[in-house]
């Protein structure tokens, strides 16, 4: 039961192969196995972690997230019409059904405005092994997985594959021949040293990632013939939670007694009094300081309800909403993040915000904290209603949020002013779905119809997110959404030629009036600073590339004209508009075009103080008409 190590792409597959055939050595060239030594960065790749030296209230949710090590080896693509996948799922099914067959943004009006904010990867190395794995050596096709700065894909033979940030693989675990069913969940602790693996039969295992080695067999923490829907560690090394295909939820107490380690269970909540679909502990393990340090809270949701409650330092419920007048069809959805909160008096607080959603309607409610720990809040901050049936619901940063409906389209949401800014059809990720764990299959459907119809679209552990990134299992290959950073996406906007947008893009930067903003740190002042320099950087090549001496073009002229003027002008780069962009416009077209442009600011005093020789040349123009 112990993991088999794998250190190169030369053995890539040997540990899953020993535990199935008892050792064999597959051939790189012969398996077409993509060599995994010469990896870029993470954060190159995923636009990633990088270092955090303020807390600005866009980078809260970025402080969260751990340094990583090594990097992932993807490949960016706008499109996957190209992949082919032997593979049926039900999510295959729906796109053929649609007739698609890209990976299309299908919100141009939004994505005009903002430029294309998600970057699409595909973690090659990982899918080849995944496919390998499923062919070669009969681990099965991938049923869950974990994220953190490491990477774990349960296989529907019980195996779990372990992945590096470089996507080597590091351990194979589990055995095929083992009768505990399916992996259903997996969930990494904090620092990624340990792995819990929950099954479809009902098992939950526990895993060193150090050392690949099985630690605990855990067969009677909850009821028997229910599958494990989720596990999860909390912030304290002895503490994890698990839920049933029964809709209860256990407490799991880890202990280590004369080198013998065991696990005591504690039932937190009965599936007899409402079956609980979801939870999500909060986790405090990357804030050095705050109020909640030593209380554990978990958010748990039902059909019907959402309940958060305390278990440590002692057990209380904090908070109840009601989610009745819903779909059946449709299951709770949960998601903490900690937000930058201006409160009554001026002061900014980091307060851990709960987004909770059903069929079509997110709440949003703040926890804060009154008279030292005595006292915790749930203050509802808004309520936000969308035009589709939700499946996924995930924060990026602090004020974007990501939710796929149930036609398996990604929507990208500001927070704060429910603006959509991106749409994207994901049929062609083919995401796995947990229909079979929620329905109890391999129990022999020991569940009620009410669980078995809303686990119908159950995707929990197939769409995770981990810092600004979005994770997506398919069948066939391991997706990851990024936001880009910002000023990848005034660069991603220029090699289109879009100059202009870029320009409006980059104010928006500069005003901190930005949707979607990673990358853009420091306090208020620095930032705008950055900007500026970025977007007059843009300005001078617009001037220099498109605005050609002598170019007559007039509808280029009336459309950039006036635009660069009004930026030389927000900007304060007066010597840029009375220097560079007039002696761009030598030609007697783009003249007149600049002068006419030049009038309503004049008017309203915005340039008191014009060069005599342009004011000459403004004088004739008019005098001419």
């Amino acid at each position: 039961m112990n993991g088999r190590r794998t250190t190169s792409s030369k053995d890539l597959m040997m540990s899953i192969t020993a535990v199935c055939t008892g050792g064999y050595k597959l051939d790189d060239a012969e398996y077409d196995i993509p060599p995994v030594d010469c990896t870029p960065t993470l954060e190159s790749i995923l636009n990633g972690l990088e270092d955090q030296t303020s807390l600005s209230e866009d980078e809260i949710s970025n402080s969260m997230v751990p340094a990583t090590e090594g990097g992932f080896e993807g490949s960016e693509t706008l499109s996957l019409g190209s992949l082919e996948s032997r593979s049926r799922s039900s999510s295959e099914r729906r796109h053929e059904a649609r007739g698609g067959s890209r990976w299309n943004n299908i919100n141009t009006g939004a994505t005009h405005r903002t430029g294309s904010i998600l970057r699409h990867v595909i973690l090659k190395g990982i899918s080849t092994q995944l496919t390998s794995a499923s062919e070669r050596v009969n681990a099965g096709l991938p049923t869950a997985m974990a994220a953190t700065t490491m990477i774990a894909v349960g296989t529907s033979h019980g195996l779990v594959l372990v992945f590096d940030a470089a996507q080597t693989l590091r351990w194979c675990m589990g055995e095929t021949a083992q009768d505990q069913g399916s992996v259903a969940s997996l969930s990494f602790n904090h620092d990624c040293t340990r792995l819990l693996a929950g099954f479809a039969r009902g098992h939950i295992l526990m895993f060193d990632i150090v050392s690949g080695k099985l630690l605990r067999t855990m067969s009677d923490v909850h009821p028997p013939g229910t599958a494990v829907l989720h596990v999860k560690f909390t912030d304290s090394p002895t503490l994890a939670l698990c839920s049933d295909s029964g809709g209860s939820v256990f407490e799991l107490n880890f202990r280590r007694t004369m080198g013998i380690r065991g696990c005591d269970s504690k039932c937190l909540f009965s599936g007899s009094r409402g079956e609980v679909c979801c939870l999500e502990p909060l986790l405090l393990h990357q804030l050095n300081v705050h109020p909640l340090h030593g209380v554990v809270l978990v958010a748990m949701a039902t059909l019907s309800k959402v309940i958060v409650v305390s278990i440590r330092p002692r057990m209380r419920v904090l908070f109840t909403q009601s989610l009745l007048h819903t779909s059946p069809a449709t299951l709770p959805l949960l998601a903490w993040q900690f937000v930058i909160i201006q409160t009554v008096d001026g002061t900014r607080v980091i307060d851990p915000v709960l987004a909770f959603a059903r069929e079509s309607t997110i709440f949003f409610y703040q926890v804060s904290v009154v008279d030292g720990r005595s006292k915790i809040r749930f203050v509802p901050l808004q309520r936000l209603t969308v035009s589709y049936l939700l499946l996924s619901l995930h924060w990026l940063n602090t004020r974007t949020l990501a939710t796929v409906d149930t036609m398996e389209q990604l929507h990208l949401l500001d927070v704060r002013t429910q603006e959509e800014l991106e749409v994207l059809d994901l049929a062609e990720v083919r995401l796995v779905y947990g229909t079979s764990h929620f329905k109890g299959l391999a129990t022999g459907g020991n569940v009620s119809k009410a669980m078995a119809l809303a686990g119908e679209r159950a995707c929990y552990n197939s769409i995770v997110s981990f810092g600004n990134q979005m994770l997506l299992l398919g069948t066939k290959m391991f997706h990851v959404l990024t936001i880009r950073a910002w000023d990848e996406r005034l660069n991603h906007l220029i090699k289109q030629n879009r100059y202009l947008d870029a320009l409006m893009l980059g104010m928006a930067f500069y005003e901190d009036k930005g949707k979607a903003v990673v990358g853009l740190k420091g306090p208020k002042q620095k930032r705008k600073e950055v900007a500026r320099k970025k977007v007059l950087e843009i300005l001078h090549t617009y001037i220099g590339e498109i605005l050609e001496p002598g170019n007559g073009d007039m509808e280029l002229c009336q459309e950039a004209l006036p635009a660069c003027i009004e930026y030389c002008i927000e900007l304060d780069v007066i010597d840029v508009l009375f220097g560079k962009l007039w002696e761009a416009c030598v030609h007697h077209v783009a003249q007149a075009c600049y002068l006419e442009s030049l009038e309503p600011w004049i008017l309203s005093d915005h340039l008191p103080l014009v060069p005599p020789s342009i004011t000459q040349q403004f004088v004739h123009h008019y005098k001419k008409q």
